[in-house]
């Protein structure tokens, strides 16, 4: 019987083992029929692939019904059935595949952020750093003199012994100093806060409010709502949330006003959802403290990721396009001002915004140009005609334009495939540019879907 028994249940995996039964009814065979109905207590149905060696029991109707993959005395489907079942096998394969996959996204990011940034913890030999200090100094001073204010006042200058990782001196200020392991990086259109201008003593909360707004509204032409005029205080100067809405004071209201008066520093705190500006951390004084990217600079080896810096690139403008209804302009195309940031991936993150323009202002900028020749109409990368009344006009290439060319033809050079949208983009010479455009978007909605 016990052998019998063990036939029937290698048998089931070959034959249906209702076929079985009723053949050995039929035949009268007594002892393969004690088997089964003694030693198992249910089959499984033809179509039930979860079983292999199932139990049997009576439907009272003579007939032998399925009941599960174990003997009578367990019932139900249990986890461990589950997993030696065939779709069991299948959706662990699966999610060893979907775990193994996350996993390669993951290490292949954290090395290529290695990789593009393996010289960005290092201090820069060769750096000034009497001149660094000195500036940062300067500051410090005026702060303890109550002449200036900021949310990051009081860790830059508590312990004044600063290691300077890099500083640089040109176009703007820019001092990189090691703070309990990480970087600071601060940064100013000039050295001193007496080099900005001074907002009038005595002038209105109200009225300094006012010029806030304007002061906005023409570098960015938002056109910002004067009765959300509070909420643009709290978004330039946060510790004025912090405290309430309690008014600003004279040391506050200089520094705020140093602040304003340097374009990268209203872009990257108006324009945070652009998704492509460093996050603003704080500033003191005239000095604003900017998140520490990675700094991508182009080197030969990288040739071998030239596949993920064109996603990067892609997914940078998308993101200029798809800017509200003012697309963001880059007049200052190069990989030396591209960084990469943890939070945002799939994209670059601009190191200068100096030449980031809104639509608007860039049209205000060029139509406000006097001209003899095409060639002073250009604001950097962006250029413009002259028009018959010696007037420069709106910007006549593209964002996309100016990418194929400074960038992503450095990369891939002629070597092209139709196949590949955002090659094509660059080398269709038939297609205007509106319609490659909208063949973008199409590509982009599908592939940078999460940009």
């Amino acid at each position: 019987r016990e052998l019998t028994s063990r036939m029937v249940r290698r048998t089931y995996v070959i034959y249906p083992p209702q076929t079985i039964y009723k053949e050995w009814k039929a035949r009268g065979d007594t002892e393969s029929l004690m088997a089964i109905e003694g030693g198992l207590s249910g089959w499984a149905s033809e179509e039930d692939d979860l079983c292999e060696a199932c139990c049997c029991r009576d439907d009272g109707k003579g007939e032998p019904v399925c009941c599960c993959c174990a003997p009578c005395s367990e019932t139900g489907l249990t986890f461990t059935r589950l997993l030696l079942s065939r779709p069991g096998r299948l959706c662990l394969l699966f999610t060893f595949m979907l775990l193994l996959y996350l996993f390669y996204l993951g290490v292949s990011w954290s090395v290529e952020v290695q990789a593009f940034g393996e010289e960005s913890t290092a201090i820069r030999t060769g750096i000034n750093t009497t001149r660094a200090k000195e500036v940062l100094s300067s500051l410090c001073d005026a702060y303890n003199r109550n002449e200036v204010s900021g949310d990051a006042c009081h860790r830059l200058c508590f312990n004044q012994e600063w290691t300077v990782a890099d500083f640089y001196e040109g176009n703007k200020v820019v001092v990189v100093i090691k703070d309990g392991g990480q970087q600071a990086v601060f940064k100013s259109l000039h050295p001193y806060i007496q080099d900005y201008d001074s907002p009038p003593k005595g002038e209105k909360e109200e009225d300094f409010a006012r010029r806030i707004r304007d002061k906005t509204d023409d570098e960015l032409m938002l056109g910002w709502p004067t009765d959300l005029i509070d909420h643009l205080l709290s978004i330039l100067w946060p510790s004025h949330l912090r405290s309430g809405g309690q008014q600003l004071s004279q040391a506050d209201r200089r520094s705020l006003w140093a602040l304003m008066q340097q374009p990268e520093y209203l872009t990257f705190r108006i324009l945070p959802l652009s998704r492509v500006t460093p996050k603003v951390i704080g500033s003191c004084g005239h000095m604003y403290e900017v998140e520490s990217l990675v700094a991508f600079r182009m080197k030969g080896y990288y040739m071998n990721l030239k596949g993920k810096i064109l996603v990067h690139l892609m997914g940078t403008l998308k993101l200029f396009y798809e800017f509200l209804n003012e697309p963001l302009q880059w007049c200052d195309v190069r990989f030396d001002n591209l960084g990469l940031s943890a939070e945002y991936p799939k994209r670059f993150v601009m190191m200068d915004g100096d030449l980031l323009f809104t639509e608007s202002k860039l049209k205000a900028l060029m139509t406000a140009k006097s001209c003899k020749n095409d060639a002073d109409c250009a604001i950097g990368d962006c250029t413009s005609r002259c028009q018959a009344d010696f007037k420069c006009g709106p910007r006549n290439n593209e964002n996309l334009d100016v990418f194929c060319e400074k960038l992503i033809n450095k990369l891939f050079g002629n070597a092209w495939s139709k196949s590949n949208k955002y090659l094509n983009a660059c080398h269709d010479t038939v297609t205007n540019t509106t319609t490659k455009l909208n063949d973008l978007r199409l590509t982009w909605s599908w592939t940078l879907s999460d940009v």
